[in-house]
């Protein structure tokens, strides 16, 4: 399997991959330069989809986890889906409308557990993270999220038996369900998202832990990349042609810069055409700060007064997309994206929220939830205001769908916080959790697979 380096993308200094776990350019931690992305760049210039191997790992040539993968077996690893649209591409008058689909389907054999396509991200960056510790202990996982990807993380540290420690929000909690019992430690923030981000940062500082840096980790990135390298390079789902456009909901945008970062690998393949897809990411008003940004023309976002902001996310619909401090100006991030691919950005209204959501029930046959809406209402902005044409070729990524179905279905399990805590209450944290528990080096060698394109060891 194909080797990678990291590569920065404001200075292009390289890193390689396996050498240890890695989030910025050097020059940037000694202030040479401002925040940039690190992004893969692979040995292996043209995919082999590798339909042997269980979840995302069929992109394992483009995938940052070096030779290795997980397969927690018995357990389910979800895959990315892709179809072509009837119901909503004939209501919205488009002749080439495709849906990335990440969520609970079983009519057409989808089960993601967590409904969403966190799950992509969580595969790839546990493999990420810990082959830079073989053959000796690993830090355990410290994540905040909103709800999405700490589900992921729950489901998947729970299989392969890691220890766990997520900062969540309050209002994400509603989140954190699965089919089965859990234990990880929880912290419940009594603020926003970017609350529980910054109580975790402190927390990780204080007992000599490691962040999995959120969009900066390359590997949360590689694995959100395969939505995109799945609805073109897949033999019987994929196009076998790049897209004209892509339109996703975002809140840290890591999803879209990841869909991006694809759309890179396949012009570069040259099998799959030369079309530069425009990314389109939409947000949920009145909290849309790259929105906002991005129509004023800054460099960065738009200063909002931690009061206003606060009301502002308490008034959103779809709170997974309710990042305070998301990546706009970084080299390679989201004003990068947009700027490069001739992208947009989209605000969408509560009330149209919800009529998308009822217009993709009625016409595709599936519930999806609020994040996922707000992309459907940013395509039928761009239909209305004749910024995509009918007869392009379109995808949409839908991630959070299916989970009506999937609650009347079996046993739902609610996860439940260890503590509830103000903003900062570091001192509550650190009594609470005492000595967090490492990951055996056993632990790690018995869970990462190694693969060389012919053997499985």
């Amino acid at each position: 399997m194909a080797s990678f380096l990291l590569r920065c993308t404001r200075c292009g200094k390289q890193y390689d991959g396996g050498g240890g776990f890695r989030l910025r350019c050097d020059d940037e931690v000694s202030g040479d330069h401002g925040p940039a992305l690190l992004r893969p760049v692979y040995e292996r210039k043209q995919i082999q989809v590798r339909m042997e191997l269980p979840g995302i790992f069929k992109f394992a040539d483009w995938l940052p986890t070096g030779p290795y993968y997980i397969d927690p077996a018995p357990a389910h690893l979800g895959e990315p889906y892709c179809y072509r649209s009837t119901g909503l591409a004939r209501r919205l008058g488009l002749e080439n409308l495709h849906i990335a689909f990440s969520g609970y389907w079983p009519e057409r054999k989808l089960n993601l557990v967590t409904r969403t396509f966190k799950e992509f991200e969580v595969q790839a960056s546990i493999p990420f993270f810990l082959q830079s510790f073989l053959g000796r202990e690993a830090p355990p996982f410290i994540i905040a999220s909103a709800g999405n990807t700490a589900n992921s993380y729950n489901y998947h540290t729970h299989v392969l038996g890691l220890p766990l420690y997520l900062f969540v929000p309050e209002s994400g909690l509603g989140n954190l369900l699965l089919p089965f019992e859990t234990h990880p430690v929880i912290v419940a923030v009594e603020g926003d998202y970017t609350d529980a981000i910054l109580l975790a940062d402190e927390i990780a500082d204080r007992c000599e832990l490691l962040r999995d840096g959120g969009v900066l980790n390359a590997g949360r990135r590689g694995g959100m990349s395969a939505v995109m390298l799945n609805a073109v390079a897949h033999p019987t789902q994929g196009t076998q042609r790049l897209f004209d456009h892509y339109f996703q909901a975002v809140g840290s945008a890591s999803g879209a810069i990841a869909a991006w970062e694809g759309v890179q690998l396949l012009l570069g393949d040259g099998r799959f055409g030369d079309t530069v897809t425009q990314i389109h990411m939409a947000q949920n008003a009145p909290f849309a700060p790259i929105f906002k940004a991005w129509k004023e023309g800054r460099k960065d976002l738009v200063p909002v007064p931690a009061e206003e902001a606060h009301r502002q996310v308490a008034a959103v619909t779809a709170g997974v997309l309710t990042n305070r401090k998301p990546p706009f100006g970084p080299a390679g991030g989201i004003r990068d994206v947009l700027a490069e691919s001739n992208g947009a950005a989209w605000e969408v209204s509560n009330e149209q929220l919800f009529h998308g959501a009822r217009m993709f029930r009625s016409l595709e046959g599936i519930d999806i939830g609020p994040a996922a809406a707000v992309a459907v209402q940013a395509l039928c902005q761009a239909v209305e205001a004749g910024r995509v044409n009918p007869s392009d070729s379109i995808l949409l990524h839908i991630t959070g769908g299916g989970r009506e179905i999937q609650y009347t279905e079996g046993k739902v399990c609610r996860a439940r916080p260890t503590l509830r805590v103000k903003p900062g209450d570091i001192a509550s944290v650190l009594a609470a959790i005492g000595k967090p528990e490492p990951i055996s080096a056993e632990r790690i060698s018995r869970i990462l697979h190694r693969y060389d394109g012919a053997t499985r060891h």
